[in-house]
Parts: structure tokens; C-alpha cells; sequence
């Protein structure tokens, strides 16, 4: 065998060899891309049908209450895997008319089959619960005779507790205890619980401070429901984190800690109250120098001999 035609040999195995090695380089780079495709889509699949359900869920409880035992449909459909609230929001404001925000969540919107733009509702991402909910009301549920403003309230509430557990013990909830949107005919009211004593650091605004709403018909047909407070007090970390890095200390009045749950409330002058991060093994990462001195001296900390 010559010199030349080995050479030859050896060249045509190398770039066979190099050609295999990039057929299989692109087809486990198009195998890496198609699973990644199919894991996203499965993840959307779960949240899709996750959410659905716990709108499904709501919407069961407020026609039980409402007195529909038969015939109710649920009209909702998805319109935005990534939505925002319509409600909440922690923002800077820049100027009086420009701001940034700070902290929003990401909800899954769902919109009525063939309904106004005003009937929508809302299921946060994180922690899968009902943020809002709006729908129109049937004509077969805005006959019938007018109750009674405590019996209306009495619903609202039960309908709260049966959607939103948290809100049995009442803690820090002021109500508002209702008002008509048409007084002379007396056919919407509205129940609301405000929670006036959360708080956002100095520098920081609300789009609305948390509150808790029910609409409801005088004759006893629940058609709307929204919820902010368990978005406010169930920020994720991190949220929290962000939040902690404006924190200047005021003056303490009290605190208290979970540190299961990772966090600490502090209240401080006027009543009010805010939640930062309770983090000692990032050394409270994200939190302002301000912040950081006073959890480093916490007496969890302390007592635990963490510190």
C-alpha cells in the first residue's frame, strides 16, 4: 500500500469521523431543544389546568351561595398565560407621573367567551389562589325579591371564608361595611375589608393597598370578588429581598417571627406594619445596611446562638 494512498484513507476516516461527530452533536442539540420545547409546554399545561381549576373552584362556591344548584356554566377561558393584576403593584414613582415598578406578580388571566372587556378574573401563578373574579349577572338571577343588607353581608362573608380560609381569624382587616352602586334601586352592594396597616418602605407606593371585595346583587347573586391582601402578605422572597434593599429602620414598637417561614413583621410607629426576609445564612443578602444591623441583632439569632 503507498504512502499516498494511506494518507488518503486516513484523511476520508477523519472527516467521515468529524461528519458523524457533528450529525450527532446537531441531532442531541435538536434532542436537547424538542425536550425543552415539551417540558415548557407540559409546565404550561399543568399551570393552565392548575388555575382553571381553582377559578372553577371559586365560581362553584359563589354559585352555591347565590342559590344556583342547576344550570350554572363557567364561561371563563385563558387569555394570558403572563398577565398582571389589575390591582397590585409596589412601585417608584420617578416624577408625578412616572414611576417603576418595584414589584408586581404574574397571574394567569382569563377572560368571559364572548363578554365586555370587564368581565375577567384573575389566578396568581405562585401561589395558585383567585385574585379577582367578574361576571355578568344572568337575567334569571337579577329577578327575584331583594334581601335583607345583613343577609347580604352575612353572605359575602361566608363566601370569603369558604375561598379565602385566612380571612376567619379577621386579623387587621377593617371593613367597610358596604354601599350601593344605584341607591334609588338598591341592586349592587359591595362589601370591603382594607388592610390600612400594611406597609411599603419610605420612597415606595401602592398601586391600591390590599383589600378584599365582594360584589354582590340584591337579590343575592355573587358577581364579583377580589383579593389582594393574600398577594400583599404572601410576597414571595424574592419580593421580599427587593423591598428590604429600601428598608431605612424606624422606630420599633414590636415584631414578630417565623422562621419556618423565613420572615419577620415589624411594626413600627402609627400602627403600621411590613414584612422583610428573615435570612441569616445569606447573611440577609438584599436588604439595606440599615436593615441588615437590626437583623443581625434579632434575638432569634441570639437565643438560637446563631449569631
Amino acid at each position: 500500500m503507498s504512502k499516498k494512498y494511506l494518507f488518503g484513507t486516513i484523511v476520508t476516516l477523519l472527516i467521515t469521523g468529524i461528519a458523524a461527530i457533528l450529525v450527532f452533536a446537531v441531532d442531541w442539540a435538536d434532542v436537547k431543544i424538542k425536550e425543552e420545547i415539551r417540558d415548557t409546554v407540559t409546565r404550561q399545561e399543568i399551570v393552565k389546568a392548575q388555575a382553571t381549576e381553582a377559578l372553577k373552584s371559586v365560581v362553584d362556591v359563589a354559585n352555591e351561595l347565590s342559590g344556583i344548584t342547576s344550570g350554572a356554566v363557567f364561561n371563563f377561558e385563558i387569555d394570558d398565560m403572563d398577565g398582571r393584576s389589575a390591582n397590585f403593584g409596589i412601585v417608584r414613582y420617578v416624577d408625578e407621573v412616572k414611576g417603576e415598578w418595584i414589584v408586581e406578580e404574574h397571574t394567569v388571566t382569563f377572560r368571559e367567551t364572548s363578554s365586555p372587556q370587564s368581565n375577567f378574573a384573575e389566578v396568581d401563578r405562585d401561589t395558585n389562589r383567585v385574585i379577582s373574579m367578574h361576571r355578568p349577572v344572568p337575567d334569571f338571577a337579577a329577578s327575584g325579591d331583594a334581601l335583607s343588607a345583613e343577609k347580604l353581608e352575612a353572605i359575602a362573608r361566608q363566601f370569603v371564608e369558604r375561598v379565602y380560609p385566612e380571612f376567619a381569624n379577621g386579623s387587621r382587616l377593617e371593613f367597610d361595611p358596604g354601599s350601593k352602586n344605584a341607591p334609588a334601586k338598591a341592586t349592587n352592594y359591595f362589601y370591603r375589608w382594607n388592610d390600612k396597616q400594611f406597609a411599603v418602605p419610605d420612597g415606595l407606593d401602592m398601586d391600591i393597598p390590599p383589600f378584599i371585595q365582594v360584589g354582590i346583587t340584591s337579590t343575592g347573586f355573587i358577581f364579583s370578588y377580589d383579593n389582594t391582601v393574600q398577594l400583599y402578605r404572601n410576597l414571595p422572597k424574592e419580593a421580599l429581598r427587593t423591598l428590604c434593599g429600601f428598608f431605612e429602620m424606624p422606630f420599633i414598637v414590636d415584631s414578630s417571627l417565623d422562621p419556618k417561614k423565613g420572615e419577620v413583621v415589624i411594626w413600627f410607629g402609627g400602627g403600621q406594619y411590613l414584612v422583610l426576609p428573615f435570612e441569616p445564612e445569606t447573611d440577609f443578602e438584599g436588604c439595606s445596611e440599615s436593615a441588615k444591623s437590626w437583623l443581625r441583632m434579632h434575638p432569634y439569632l441570639n437565643d438560637s446562638g446563631k449569631n
